[in-house]
């Protein structure tokens, strides 16, 4: 086994941590959260959590980092079903997904939208003199870097195969698109999770309702150029 490849036993351990993490992460929010806390729900000494996550931050940041790699695995997966579909159906269903995603994983899409948040009012990550010191050393946060982007490419190629196949009609910029239909949807995804697991939010709309008109408003844009 090559020395740089964690052991499956730190794997397990790591794992544990992070699920408990995410369980006082969601109960009372990070900036309440104590290491102590999270080490008690792991049934562990806080020595131990310090052992594999150096700060809170970067504990954060490997539940971010759980978060977005399930809903990247979840969008290639929609993908790859929708491979012989249409542009516009693959880009509907991709939607569809990541809507059901923050549905489904109130707290992962909090935490993923908690790092947009960061990421942008920090230059994208490069204006470190913004960033605590400890999340300057997280390892997790580098990691969440890496693979940030991978929404916006994937469903940008599928608007671009639609654009090809001639089911999108509309012909602005693959990128331009996709940023109007992710603002739409960030707006749904934050009241969504300021709803919780309610089915109402503000003005008394029902979830389910503003899902399918939101929907709608999505392949309208696709299919109009004006």
């Amino acid at each position: 086994m090559n020395s740089s490849t964690p052991s499956p036993k730190r794997t397990l351990k790591e794992g544990n941590i992070i699920d408990a993490a995410e369980k006082v992460f969601a109960a009372v929010g990070f900036a309440n959260s104590k290491m102590e806390d999270i080490a008690k729900e792991a049934g562990i000494s806080k020595g131990t959590v310090y052992f594999y996550f150096d700060t809170k931050e970067n504990l954060y940041m490997a539940v971010t980092y759980r978060a977005l790699n399930l809903l990247n695995d979840q969008l290639y997966r929609t993908r790859d079903t929708y491979k012989n579909a249409t542009g516009l159906e693959s880009v509907i269903a991709l939607a569809e997904t990541y809507l059901d995603f923050c549905n489904k994983y109130f707290f992962y899409a909090e935490v993923i939208l908690d790092y947009m948040t960061l990421n942008r009012s920090t230059q994208l990550g490069k204006d470190r003199a913004r960033m605590t010191d400890a999340l300057k050393e997280s390892m997790y946060y580098r990691k969440v870097q890496d693979i940030q982007n991978l929404p916006i490419n994937l469903i940008s190629e599928e608007i671009t195969k639609g654009v090809q196949d001639g089911s999108i009609l509309n012909r602005q910029r693959p990128e331009l698109l996709y940023l109007t239909a992710w603002g739409s949807v960030i707006g749904f995804v934050k009241l969504n999770v300021a709803a919780g697991s309610g089915r109402q939010t503000l003005h008394h709309v029902d979830i389910g309702e503003w899902r399918t008109y939101l929907l709608q408003v999505l392949k309208y844009i696709l299919l109009h150029n004006e």
